[in-house]
């Protein structure tokens, strides 16, 4: 998940981890709202884990921005039931854009925005570590 002010990027892998997909985003309408959509992708999807990217500084300490999310990451735990890892979404974004920049615009329609490609992006960082 590629958690944002405006929009909150998702992407899922296959049950062995071997391939990363983005999902549509979704436009950020709140905690409750987002609990109730996550509760619904995680019982269609049958997922089993998220991985919640944390943006870290670019010397890879923690500023308040990585300490909200963390916090957001507890809340989530609290609320879900399932393990949430975070894993540094350094960049992320810079790549995700330079990938949307080569999409035909059929393709850009089909994720609404680049946080999808963004969460997948994380999602694949933290496979390779884990």
């Amino acid at each position: 998940m590629d958690y944002g002010e405006k929009n909150i990027g998702l992407a899922y892998c296959d049950a062995l981890g071997l391939t990363v997909q983005p999902m549509p985003s979704m436009p950020n309408c709140g905690t409750a709202n987002l609990l109730k959509k996550l509760r619904a992708i995680i019982h269609t999807l049958h997922i089993q884990q998220i991985v919640l990217g944390i943006p870290f500084k670019m010397d890879g300490t923690r500023g308040d921005a990585a300490l909200r999310m963390e916090q957001f990451m507890e809340e989530l735990k609290a609320s879900l039931k399932i393990p949430i890892s975070g894993v540094d979404e350094l960049l992320s974004t810079v790549e995700a854009m330079e990938f949307w920049r080569s999409m035909n615009k059929k393709r850009q329609k089909k994720y609404q925005t680049v946080d999808s490609l963004a969460a997948a992006l994380i999602l694949e960082r933290f496979l390779k570590e884990n």
